[in-house]
């Protein structure tokens, strides 16, 4: 397991690509679990910019549109596959705002360890789970309710995911910087 973090557009994604094609055999399929919900136009932008990317590269990318429920695609996968899940921080936020219950915290911590017990089993059915996540905590956490609880899990999500991973790496102005495991041929 790869966590990859990093601030909007500091180019973590490109990081995870770069990563994801390194760990990949020949007898890989790489595939990409795509969180994120279109909202907007810019989203909308963003995400043919990314799917243009790969398509640019040198492998075939399996690409799961798969914003919630993550743990239904743990049976799509074999030993030799290779994972990018992008992203935790929009998952855990399409899965505790898509219904009511995130006023509450054990809510809120329920589905936080849901996601991280998946987490873990994508990386036990694969050969490598890369995922790629949002650095957010910079600006403080505000006070609202929704974003309060939010924030909180995220930041407990983080935590978990980097003790269980065998590599951290955080991306600023699309330079990696590793903060645990080893080291990248970038």
């Amino acid at each position: 397991m790869i966590f990859i973090s990093g601030g909007v557009r500091s180019g973590k994604s490109g990081v995870a690509e770069h990563i994801v094609r390194s760990i990949a055999s020949q007898h890989s399929t790489i595939h990409y679990i795509a969180t994120a919900t279109v909202t907007d136009e810019e989203m909308r932008e963003r995400v043919i910019r990314h799917q243009q990317a790969r398509r640019l590269q040198p492998v075939e990318w399996v690409t799961w549109e798969q914003p919630r429920h993550v743990h239904e695609l743990i049976g799509a996968f074999r030993a030799e596959d290779v994972i990018l899940l992008d992203c935790l921080t929009n998952w855990l936020a399409n899965e505790l705002f898509h219904e009511p219950g995130w006023e509450n915290e054990s809510y809120c911590r329920q589905k936080a360890e849901h996601i991280l017990a998946t987490v873990k089993k994508l990386s036990i059915v694969s050969k490598a789970v890369v995922i790629v996540s949002n650095e957010l905590f910079s600006g403080g956490v505000l006070q609202d309710t929704g974003t309060y609880h939010f924030m909180k899990m995220l930041g407990w999500l983080h935590q978990q995911v980097v003790r269980a991973a065998s590599s951290a790496i955080v991306v600023q102005h699309g330079i990696p910087i590793v903060k645990k495991g080893e080291g990248f041929m970038w």
